[in-house]
């Protein structure tokens, strides 16, 4: 009988830490999402800021790598002009990670001045 009781409380205790393990597998891989997607919120807003100060030209652009040295992280924008607005965009920034395909991108729309290459509005804001 006693057998039997230790047999059991050991199966007991390895079902118990199996699912311990699993538990902190999945908080560990949430954390690093979630890393990941505030690091590519950032980079957007980066990219965003960018553009306002004209260092970016305000224009649709391709993936593009965010830096040379590290080209895991990918910056797209897509501009659309307004209509009642002329000097307007309604600017889109999209940034991607290729270590981690299964996240969802990183998306970031912002309402802009358009600029010149000198960063400067093209005319005043007349809505």
């Amino acid at each position: 009988m006693v057998l039997l009781e230790v047999i059991f409380a050991v199966a007991l205790f390895a079902s118990a830490s199996a699912v311990v393990g699993m538990a902190l597998k999945s908080a560990l891989e949430t954390a690093r999402r979630m890393r990941l997607q505030t690091q590519a919120l950032n980079l957007a807003q980066s990219v965003l800021s960018d553009l306002a100060v004209g260092r970016i030209e305000m224009v649709d652009t391709p993936e593009t790598a965010y830096d040379e040295d590290d080209p895991r992280w990918t910056y797209e924008i897509l501009t659309e002009p307004l209509t009642d607005a002329s000097n307007l965009k309604r600017v889109t920034v999209i940034v991607r990670c290729a270590d981690a395909p299964e996240l969802r991108p990183a998306e970031l729309t912002q309402l802009m001045l358009a600029t010149d290459q000198a960063g400067l509005p093209t005319e005043e804001f007349a809505p």
